[in-house]
């Protein structure tokens, strides 16, 4: 909802405070492209990364 703004309505449910999502992250044996994934693996670890992540509602592991 945070990218949509005013947009759109939200719903509150009590349930999904109790929800844990999982979103691995991992560089694919075959990746075309290595070094970019890398780079982008790096990025998301990164401090810079993760005030981004923060900053869209994401929460540490």
């Amino acid at each position: 909802m945070r990218a949509a703004g005013d947009k759109v309505e939200g719903v509150d449910f009590p349930e999904s405070a109790k929800a844990v999502n999982d979103y691995p992250i991992s560089l694919l044996k075959n990746a075309p492209n290595p070094d970019t994934a890398k780079a982008f693996i790096a990025l998301v670890r990164s401090a810079e990364g993760q005030k981004v992540l923060s900053g869209a509602g994401f929460l540490k592991p």
